[in-house]
């Protein structure tokens, strides 16, 4: 094979909608196999895989006839049964601890060997991590010793074992190892399992560097040109015997950190960056599907060109209808903060408009849960959370005054317009919610691809 047409192969676990897969797709990996166990997610999955084929045989109208709701994707799969053979190879719908690992094993490589992959080079995933996030200790003060997704991990580590890439990406919330004793004790016993596998991998950065400051694993989406303050936790590992190949090929989270840091001197991307584009809604206006063309009179940032690339139009922006009450709350924060109070909390909601104050319970554990999310700042993490409302997350407009779209959320994901997000409303939130920003995965696969290329094309 000449070396212009050398390809690389990854495999994501606990794949999700496939933030991480559509990250490293955008840089040059060819994705063979994700598992995932939601229906919805896998339906999203399947979705991506349609465009991507249709993309490569220059057949890129017919999806976007899917798009604009004009053929059903049975349909375009019924003339391209060869797609929809390599999209039945490439999404495995399995639950992990549930399904057997011998199962999920054979269907990976059952597509690796109808795709004529020689190998598998990288593999992604990290499990739910619910259990590691601060909102969910903060519900549960005993989540972490009563959640068994705190053990997943071993499945990816048996996986990881079993097919022996050249690299592996493991990601997780950075509260892995910040939730108390137990949660530390965890994350210790992470390590140590990564670093006992046969054969060897070298961890980056090195143990030992972990256990004095465990925020060098720490990267946060804001510093690579994404519109979100997004912490997450990476792990990089790669076979000892690869360093006599490539010797740089143990600097790949050195050179991801130095990019970070060089990105932080110029000014983060904002709410502004993310949808100022977008069209206008009221609570309840909308459509989960198509929407409708882009209005091209407009002035266009550089993310919003980016993020629009190859899309006919605005997919999954529709606004949730909202509670007479909630649209007050809405307003009074958004006024609270234009009259130059800066931002709001419940206790100002108490002092000013006790009418307005909601009935929950620990309203003292959450005076921020009603937050505006404004033109001149990164959006806070989107989590998985928005989906059950989206207090959290209030458009700036006060004409528009309302929580999130989807489309809002994934462009702040750094999700392409184009990407189409399936199943109810509430699925396609949470899976936006769960994913790894892609342009975060794309940096990190840029990186590493640099260097397979340096010992796979010598």
């Amino acid at each position: 094979m000449s070396k212009n047409k050398r390809r690389f192969y990854a495999i994501d676990l606990f794949a999700g909608c496939g933030g991480l897969s559509e990250g490293f797709k955008q840089a040059g990996f060819d994705i063979i196999a994700q598992v995932e166990m939601n229906k919805w997610a896998c339906e999203t999955l399947r979705t991506r895989h349609l465009y991507n084929e249709l993309k490569e045989l220059e057949k890129g109208y017919l999806y976007h006839r899917y798009l604009r709701e004009e053929i059903s994707r049975e349909i375009i799969l019924d003339g391209y049964p060869d797609i929809r053979k390599s999209i039945f190879y490439r999404v495995i719908q399995a639950t992990l601890g549930k399904d057997g690992i011998e199962r999920i094993l054979e269907k990976i490589e059952s597509s690796e060997k109808y795709h004529g992959a020689p190998k598998f080079h990288v593999l992604l995933g990290g499990p739910p991590c619910q259990p590691y996030s601060l909102a969910g200790r903060s519900r549960d003060r005993f989540g972490m010793e009563n959640d068994e997704r705190h053990y997943l991990y071993r499945h990816y580590l048996e996986i990881l074992e079993c097919l022996q890439p050249d690299i592996f990406v493991y990601e997780n919330v950075p509260g892995l190892f910040t939730a108390r004793a137990e949660g530390k004790k965890i994350f210790i016993r992470i390590l140590n399992d990564f670093s006992s596998l046969s054969p060897h991998y070298e961890i980056i950065p090195p143990l030992e560097k972990i256990y004095e400051d465990p925020c060098s694993y720490i990267l946060n989406s804001a510093d690579f040109h994404i519109p979100q303050s997004r912490k997450r936790l990476i792990l990089i590992g790669y076979k000892r015997s690869l360093e006599y190949e490539n010797p740089g090929i143990k600097e790949i989270f050195t050179k991801l950190y130095k990019q970070a840091l060089k990105n932080r001197k110029g000014d983060p991307l904002t709410i502004d960056d993310a949808i100022g584009d977008l069209p206008v809604l009221k609570p309840g206006e909308g459509s989960d599907g198509w929407l409708v063309p882009y209005n091209y009179n407009t002035y266009l940032k550089d993310y919003q060109i980016k993020m629009r690339k190859d899309s006919p139009g605005v997919l999954n922006h529709r606004a949730r209808t909202h509670m007479k009450s909630d649209l007050e709350r809405y307003r009074f924060f958004i006024e609270h903060h234009k009259n130059g109070n800066g931002a709001a909390t419940l206790n100002d909601l108490m002092e000013k408009r006790p009418d307005l104050i909601p009935n929950h319970r620990h309203l003292d554990k959450f005076l921020d849960r009603f937050k505006v999310q404004w033109w001149n700042r990164p959006s806070s993490t989107i989590t998985a959370h928005i989906c059950k409302d989206g207090h959290y997350y209030i458009h700036p407009d006060i004409n528009q005054f309302r929580s999130f779209s989807v489309r809002e959320a994934a462009r702040c994901q750094s999700f392409p317009d184009n990407f189409k997000f399936e199943g109810p409303r509430t699925e396609q939130f949470k899976q936006v919610g769960n994913a790894v920003p892609p342009l975060l995965a794309c940096a990190i696969a840029r990186i590493i691809i640099r260097e397979l290329k340096k010992i796979y094309e010598k």
